[in-house]
């Protein structure tokens, strides 16, 4: 039976919140019902979750950069907001394809939600005497060599090859513009999904098949997606996760306990995320396994401390309270060390970053407090009245806990009584992971937000593959006073920019006024007069693609293929290098470079690397703060090797296979750090109060050490387990960025175990060897 004669002192710092299960227990009835009534109320606001499925949020930053981009977005509309559809087929140029295809292109103009497209059969020939110039495909398709000439001049138009038919032939490209007022109103899900099926339906039989993408499409693959693994893989984690734990339990009440805690946690995390408007994204889903991993974890604590005491013979009402003295304490620790490790999101660059690092610190502490309150509660209510408690007989070995426990002392046993090799191995793998972590590089690609398995990402490699790239980067131009959009100057400055971005960057599919311009003069007249009559017959949404309705802004766009943005940041820096001289020629006109693939290789790097300092600092003040807080210079020095192992070993994983440093990795970081620096935090709380009830002196230390194993063991591989197996179902997710969490998650929670089971306890022995305590 467990002494609690000795009374133990709470932490510096805590200020009684370690105690709020001591409240709960008072009235065990009323706290149920409040538990009830706030669920309810977090319901309330579960309900009022939205998705944000925006592409540039992560990149939402207060610079002159970013409101340059929103400008772009304000000025020219359809600029970021283009549906691209891919249309492929080996037959594409032959005569019923052809057809299949103006049909196609002729029904999808009668989409509702359309405002205007652009495809290959857009393209003029020269303009005649009187100014008109020929569709180079007619309405009526002619037969023999009449056929073959359009098909050769559809191949050699400056205009449609490489930019709206691969060079095989075989692909097809058609732009569309939505009109974002009908999206508000129908819904993106009912426009696009109109699109799709009015393409499919066209071309069905014809051999040509249709994929979408644009940033559209992107945005409602990414809102299905983040609803979709809501939903399903966070249920399905959880399932897992219970399943596990009432295997070792043996006991649906003790089951129920440990689940629900950090379930009423994310009901009413959620609840809050959603009462205060934060949109779910990539990031705010990581909340719930944030949640699940220290929510679980504190839970599982206290739950096996009430087990323990049940099996001894001790009444439910004492068990659960002396669960809270024992256990609470180090569960608003590792709640105060997960805020200071998640802090400094709070106040990044970044909005979106800042907006999870704020929802984040709100998840710690509504967790702390829901486990804190919920378990005490439930093991009163939920665990049968004992009549006449008598201990019980000890755990068979072939029990669940039985064999955790027989192992953990086993281990114990070994890196207690010989401590120094395994720190020392533990200092090697340190340093070794540590050096492999310093070497990772920044790395963002905009196919890491996107689902894999639907159409955007494929649409997008095959553009990658046969035309130049879906990704829009732009130069804008802007008139300052004086200027005007018909000077030569100004035809003059976009005529280099266009030049800039094909011949220096060398992009291809590069449209502004210098292409109708260019048209012109192969028909012998570029006359600035003639251009502008041009633009005044030219469809309203073809001329908005260029030209500001103030006619005070001109765009030149290019189109990059999607690839890291430490490739695209070199395109993008000769770009600007390359107008620096146009800036000084021209000083009446700014000119800026652009566009989402622009501010990604711009900000992404930098963003990264912000992440992952803060990330570093935090460590080391969680581990002073943790010396601090629990008044021991012991659980300073022996939290470090065991926290940062699993940390490294995740960068050196990364490092092996190539894949750097991305925002998903660094989500997974943070929380795996969490999650081992919970389990030392509850492994050192153990062994104070372990060595606080023995007597100083040789042998002391090393049986507080056994004693504290065979109490923190068995759960800590319990709840690492658990977890793993919960995190792991990320890894059937339609997300890259979301299966790497997963995939990181389960690496950082095993290499997490190997610092709590050998790291901390050697480390903890070799400290008391050189510094015993004090009697």
């Amino acid at each position: 039976m467990p002494e609690h004669g000795t009374p133990q002192r709470s932490f510096a710092l805590s200020f009684g919140l370690d105690r709020l299960g001591l409240l709960a227990l008072k009235a065990p009835l009323l706290s149920a019902a409040l538990i009830v009534a706030l669920s309810v109320l977090a319901v309330a606001g579960v309900m009022r979750l939205k998705v944000d499925d925006s592409l540039s949020e992560l990149f939402r930053t207060d610079t002159a950069e970013f409101r340059q981009y929103e400008e772009i977005d304000r000025r020219f509309p359809s600029s970021e907001y283009d549906v691209l559809a891919v249309v492929e087929g080996p037959d594409l140029l032959k005569r019923p394809q052809l057809e299949a295809f103006a049909n196609a292109v002729v029904e999808l103009q009668l989409v509702d939600g359309i405002d205007g497209l652009v495809s290959m059969l857009s393209a003029r020939g020269k303009p005649d005497a009187t100014g008109y110039a020929a569709p180079i495909v007619p309405d009526d398709l002619p037969e023999g060599g009449a056929y073959g000439a359009i098909i050769d001049a559809l191949r050699t138009n400056d205009i449609v090859a490489g930019k709206f038919l691969s060079d095989d032939g075989q692909l097809a490209l058609i732009v569309m513009s939505l009109d974002r007022r009908v999206v508000d109103e129908q819904g993106a899900e009912a426009v696009i999904g109109g699109i799709l099926k009015t393409a499919e339906r066209v071309l069905d039989g014809s051999g040509l098949s249709v994929k979408l993408t644009g940033a559209p499409v992107m945005q409602l693959e990414i809102r299905n997606a983040v609803e979709r693994d809501r939903l399903v893989y966070n249920g399905l984690g959880f399932l897992v996760g219970a399943a596990i734990a009432f295997l070792f339990f043996r006991r649906l009440s003790l089951t129920l306990i440990a689940v629900l805690g950090p379930s009423i946690a994310i009901l009413w995390t959620l609840g809050v995320v959603g009462g205060l408007d934060f949109r779910l994204n990539l990031f705010i889903n990581v909340l719930t396994p944030l949640i699940l991993v220290s929510g679980f974890s504190d839970s599982m604590h206290l739950v096996f401390s009430i087990r323990r005491d049940i099996l001894a013979g001790i009444d439910r009402m004492t068990a659960a309270r002396n669960a809270v003295l024992d256990v609470a304490p180090a569960c608003l620790l590792t709640a105060m060390n997960a805020g200071l490790a998640l802090v400094s999101f709070a106040w990044a660059d970044s909005a979106l970053i800042r907006t999870f690092g704020k929802a984040a610190l709100l998840a710690v502490a509504i967790s702390y407090i829901a486990v804190a309150v919920v378990v005490p509660t439930l093991a009163v209510l939920l665990i049968r009245r004992e009549e006449h408690p008598q201990p019980a007989p000890a755990e068979a070995p072939r029990d669940g806990f039985g064999f955790l426990t027989l192992a953990s002392d086993w281990i114990v046993q070994r890196v207690a009584f010989n401590p120094l090799p395994y720190f020392a191995l533990g200092v090697v793998a340190v340093v070794l992971t540590g050096l492999a972590y310093l070497q990772l590089e920044p790395h963002y690609r905009l196919a890491d937000q996107v689902p894999d398995q639907e159409h955007a990402l494929a649409a997008t490699g095959r553009l990658d593959q046969k035309l130049t790239g879906a990704n829009p980067v732009h130069v804008m131009i802007r008139m300052k006073a004086g200027q005007s959009l018909y000077d030569d100057a100004t035809f003059e400055v976009i005529g280099r920019a266009h030049s800039v971005m094909e011949k220096v960057a060398g992009l291809g599919n590069v449209w502004s006024l210098e292409s109708l311009r260019r048209w012109l003069a192969e028909a012998g007249d570029s006359r600035i007069e003639t251009v502008k009559g041009y633009i005044r017959v030219l469809p309203e949404h073809l001329v908005r693609r260029f030209i500001d309705r103030e006619e005070e802004t001109v765009l030149v766009t290019g189109r990059l293929p999607d690839v890291d943005a430490s490739e695209i940041l070199p395109v993008v820096d000769r770009i600007d290098e390359a107008l620096e001289p146009v800036r000084q020629e021209f000083r009446g006109y700014d000119i800026s470079v652009t566009g989402l693939p622009a501010i990604a290789a711009r900000s992404s790097a930098k963003l990264i690397g912000e992440m992952n300092v803060g990330l570093v600092g935090d460590m080391f003040v969680i581990f002073v703060f943790l010396g601090i807080a629990l008044r021991s210079w012991l659980s300073g020095v022996a939290s470090i090797l065991p926290s940062l192992f699993p940390i490294f070993a995740t960068g050196a994983l990364l490092w092996m296979t190539g894949e750097g440093l991305q925002f998903a990795s660094m989500i997974a970081i943070t929380v795996a750090f969490a999650l081992a620096i919970d389990s030392t935090i509850h492994f050192l709380n153990r062994f104070r109060i372990e060595e606080t009830r023995l007597p100083a002196g040789p042998g002391s230390a090393t049986e507080a050490l056994i004693a504290t194993m065979r109490h923190i063991g068995p759960v800590i591989v319990l709840t690492t387990i658990v977890l793993a197996l919960g995190l792991g179902v990320t890894v059937l997710s339609h997300l890259p960025s979301l299966r790497l969490f997963g995939r990181l998650a389960a690496v950082c929670l095993f290499a997490s175990l190997i610092g709590q089971l050998f790291i901390l306890p050697a480390t903890i022995a070799l400290y008391r060897r050189h510094f015993p305590r004090r009697a």
